[in-house]
């Protein structure tokens, strides 16, 4: 398996709530549709919406993971999945996956994204 990750945050003047709706509504579906991938989105957790964040001792050992998302540097995550490289290669250069883009460059901060492929290492 192999994966195409995405970290996602808003360009300047769309705000966080916006750039979700977006990939929600809009990107997610496109994606989802392309044949040959399992897409998969999340977004940033509010902490004010789950009181157990608020004790981060049971999963932040280290003090090190930042909840309140005026902290973190990324909203959003997106994950396509492909069974080899060149589905992932094939899908994304196709005009499914062009069409797929859309007007992303409306509500993503190109500039800032962090995009990298990984596989799934047996253990």
């Amino acid at each position: 398996m192999v994966k195409l990750v995405l970290l996602k945050r808003p360009k300047e003047g769309v705000s966080r709530d916006e750039l979700i709706e977006y990939l929600r509504e809009v990107h997610g579906p496109r994606n989802a549709a392309l044949s040959n991938v399992d897409y998969s989105l999340a977004a940033h957790v509010e902490p004010e919406d789950h009181d157990q964040l608020v004790d981060r001792d049971y999963y932040d050992s280290s003090e090190t993971i930042p909840v309140d998302p005026s902290e973190t540097s990324y909203d959003a995550l997106e994950i396509h999945e492909f069974d080899t490289i060149e589905q992932l290669i094939a899908t994304h250069t196709s005009e499914e996956g062009e069409q797929a883009e859309g007007n992303m460059s409306d509500y993503i901060d190109f500039e800032e994204e962090i995009a990298f492929v990984v596989e799934d290492v047996e253990i």
